[in-house]
């Protein structure tokens, strides 16, 4: 059972009833969110009380997250090179470029995107940063839906559409509808760790929450590696 509860500023906070748990577990994830785990006959207020008395763990927590996310994220300029699953993204300054404009390249195995120059003016990193966003939406609907599609009918899976995501929350989900939303920065990933999200998706088409079950499935179909891949994906942002 999963069920939502609201804060004034944390947000949407996810309570999960577990039958094997004794104890109230409480985790924040940079991707996956607040989270508290309460054992079955527990009642949800009881998960409200905990958060109130734990607010301050939690802030930190937040606090900890934003920061090494803020060290990965990216200082693009001239000379700057990007790999994602199928092409090197190069950040190309040209004098003779229309200033303001920055025009986007795309070959079979490289892209360019050229502006003027003046990369350390806070409105031009925004904008390669605009215009960067906007290539990895053409790269994700290259790769994205058909790697979805690969995956599960090798292992199984039936689901009903893919949607394409731009958001700082999460790199995927699956709705009631059987659904998969799919974070466009996952072409930023390694294909081994774009295959594993994908895979996490998939898996909640059978085991809605976050159980042994789910987890008993998704490290199989992980080769056994589920908490190794899940080390390697927290070391990676979703903000740019």
């Amino acid at each position: 059972m999963e069920k939502i509860i609201r804060h004034p500023e944390f947000g949407e906070i996810t309570v999960t009833k577990s039958s094997g748990s004794r104890n109230i577990r409480l985790t924040v994830h940079p991707v996956r969110g607040v989270r508290v785990s309460i054992p079955w006959l527990t009642p949800v207020s009881a998960a409200e009380r905990f958060v109130r008395e734990k607010e301050e763990w939690i802030r930190e927590s937040i606090a900890k997250q934003r920061e090494r996310a803020d060290r990965v994220r990216l200082d693009l300029k001239d000379g700057s090179k990007l790999n994602t699953v199928k092409r090197e993204v190069s950040f190309i300054a040209d004098g003779s470029c229309e200033e303001r404009k920055i025009r986007v390249r795309v070959y079979d195995k490289v892209a360019e995107i050229i502006f003027h120059g003046g990369a350390e003016d806070p409105k031009i990193q925004q904008a390669l940063k605009d215009a960067f966003v906007k290539y990895l939406r053409h790269e994700a609907a290259e790769v994205l839906p058909l790697r979805a599609a690969e995956l599960a009918k090798r292992y199984g899976f039936s689901y009903n559409k893919v949607f394409l995501k731009n958001n700082t929350t999460n790199w995927g989900s699956c709705s009631r509808l059987n659904n998969i939303n799919l974070n466009i920065h996952l072409v930023r990933l390694t294909p081994e760790l774009c295959d594993f999200v994908i895979l996490h998706e998939l898996c909640h088409l059978v085991h809605r929450n976050h159980g042994p079950q789910f987890h008993e499935l998704l490290n199989r179909l992980s080769n056994g590696r589920e908490r190794e891949l899940n080390r390697q994906l927290r070391r990676h942002s979703t903000r740019i």
